[in-house]
């Protein structure tokens, strides 16, 4: 089975961890079911001025190997502040040449859409000419994975074009129950949509001695330790989060700690919200990291906070549950699938207060339960789903 895969969520040289949740389960689905794939994955059209989260794309080439792969990094424009109603004809116009020079090369047998807009809505408006320039019909699957469908479809202008992305494909798989709901919202035949969840590699998220993952990375060995992964940006909650530690836990542990392992846009509030609530010195910022030291990470903590707004199936939860760290989430969409009826995960109120009141029940948590919850969530069921998607949309 040849693939032809289309995300602007992939990593890349200037971002290695973006996206990795899609690489990280079509380089899995590859070993298992002895398949091919070439990826194309779009990245905006960078200015040579302005600020450095925009400039620094231009050093990403057009075309790299990855992983063994062949990833194809055609520019689309995407300039900020531009209505979001265009910007599935824009990547479809931007990378429209790329995508079909890359069908008639490669010949796929399935074009595997990830995040429905707008890499969605320009599938949708590609694939006829795919179809065209491969002189035969193309089988299309869209995975969605949490933005896509928590929170764009509520947005007037945008909402045609997720359903257009969503109509448009053979068949839909969401990564949460909670996504799910929505797609059938919009539109979508039970039949065409599958739940997969994201799995977790519990070869590379293990536990590990805590002393020695404390003093590798500088912790002190006493006080908790309460970390935080994931981007800083206001959906993740972080600036609930630090009040909250500051309300309870700081008062209640002299000698606790609270780690945030990420960058973003709210970095310099946060920072400076730190000094106004006088917990500089003991508020943490880590750039992100590879796997491989997210790992220590994970293990040097006590509890692992997930404070965001919306998600869709959040590996950090599994990633902390696999090294034996015990999680504390917001009760938000696919959060929940994930830790009710796990000893070693709490669910608060998305708020100050509940993380707060969360935090202070740290005790009720039981690490020596978080490994074994982890271990049920692993990647063969979801690898052997998406085989049993394909071959039903291959066959129709």
């Amino acid at each position: 089975m040849k693939l032809l895969v289309f995300s602007s969520l992939y990593p890349n040289p200037v971002e290695p961890h973006h996206g990795v949740f899609v690489a990280n389960r079509l380089l899995r689905f590859l070993q298992r079911h002895d398949a091919q794939a070439l990826v194309v994955a779009p990245v905006p059209l960078a200015p040579p001025v302005g600020p450095a989260r925009w400039t620094e794309l231009r050093a990403i080439p057009a075309v790299e190997q990855r992983d063994g792969l062949t990833v194809l990094h055609p520019r689309w424009p995407s300039p900020p502040g531009f209505g979001d109603r265009w910007r599935g004809a824009l990547m479809a116009a931007g990378v429209r040449r790329a995508l079909l020079a890359a069908a008639r090369d490669w010949q796929p047998d399935l074009f595997d859409v990830h995040y429905a807009f707008p890499d969605g809505a320009a599938a949708a408006r590609l694939r006829p000419r795919l179809e065209r320039a491969l002189g035969r019909r193309l089988p299309s699957t869209l995975t969605c994975r949490g933005t896509d469908l928590n929170l764009l479809p509520d947005l007037p202008a945008v909402r045609p074009e997720v359903q257009r992305a969503l109509a448009s494909a053979d068949h839909v798989i969401c990564v949460a129950a909670a996504l799910r709901t929505v797609a059938l919202e919009l539109g979508q035949a039970p039949e065409r949509v599958t739940t997969l969840r994201n799995g977790v590699d519990l070869e590379v998220f293990s536990p590990g001695d805590r002393a020695a993952a404390r003093a590798a990375l500088g912790l002190p060995q006493q006080g908790r330790i309460v970390l935080c992964v994931g981007h800083l940006i206001e959906r993740k909650g972080q600036h609930l989060l630090l009040p909250a530690f500051a309300q309870s836990l700081a008062r209640s542990d002299p000698g606790a700690q609270l780690v945030f392992v990420g960058r973003g846009e709210a970095e310099p509030g946060l920072r400076a919200r730190a000094q106004q609530l006088g917990l500089a010195e003991r508020v943490r910022f880590v750039p992100p990291v590879p796997p491989a030291e997210l790992v220590s990470w994970y293990r040097a903590a006590d509890v692992m906070v997930l404070a965001s707004s919306r998600e869709g199936w959040p590996n950090v939860v599994l990633e902390a549950l696999a090294c034996g760290t015990p999680v504390l989430a917001t009760r938000v969409w696919g959060t929940p699938e994930i830790l009710n009826g796990c000893a070693a995960g709490l669910l608060v109120e998305l708020s100050q207060q509940g993380l707060a009141e969360g935090l202070s029940q740290l005790d009720q948590l039981d690490p020596q339960a978080a490994r074994p919850w982890a271990e049920a969530h692993g990647w063969d069921e979801t690898l052997d789903g998406m085989a049993d998607v394909f071959a039903q949309v291959l066959s129709a």
